[in-house]
């Protein structure tokens, strides 16, 4: 009995985990030396989503045009960026429920030394005038830690 206790709980932390980017540590050491900036998708946990429902999945898309590698369960994107302003395109993908929506956009960022950014994405709950679900991602500011 204790085994599989044992067992579902290292499971739990292995899907709770599964799919967050982890910043290099030289990456992390330039944020706390000012130099860089922490840009982060949030998105709902994987346990949390399959208990709860899926949430939309925010991704990082491309960077002053640059576009980035897309990996398959990276549920969470973090990456670090010089102080200063981005064109960062974002996209945004829901699937639960009857309909599938999707929305991207291109955001002008300005980053700040010694901070973080969270970027996640939400849908109206009813369709606009052309027919389609509304997009829009909002952007949370804060002191890195």
């Amino acid at each position: 009995m204790k085994i599989k206790a044992s067992a579902a709980l290292a499971l739990c932390v292995l899907m709770t985990a599964c799919g967050t980017t982890q910043v290099p540590s030289a990456d992390a050491a330039a944020v706390a030396a000012g130099t860089k900036a922490l840009l982060r998708t949030f998105n709902q946990p994987l346990l949390a989503s399959m208990i709860l429902g899926e949430e939309p999945v925010t991704q990082i898309i491309a960077v002053d045009g640059r576009k980035l590698d897309s990996q398959i369960l990276k549920l969470d994107e973090a990456i670090a960026l010089d102080v200063g302003p981005h064109e960062v395109a974002f996209s945004c993908v829901w699937r639960g429920g009857p309909d599938e929506r999707d929305y991207s956009e291109t955001m002008r960022l300005n980053l700040k030394p010694h901070h973080e950014y969270l970027v996640r994405c939400s849908f109206d709950t009813d369709f606009g005038a052309d027919g389609t679900y509304k997009g829009s991602f909002s952007v949370k500011e804060q002191r890195a830690e």
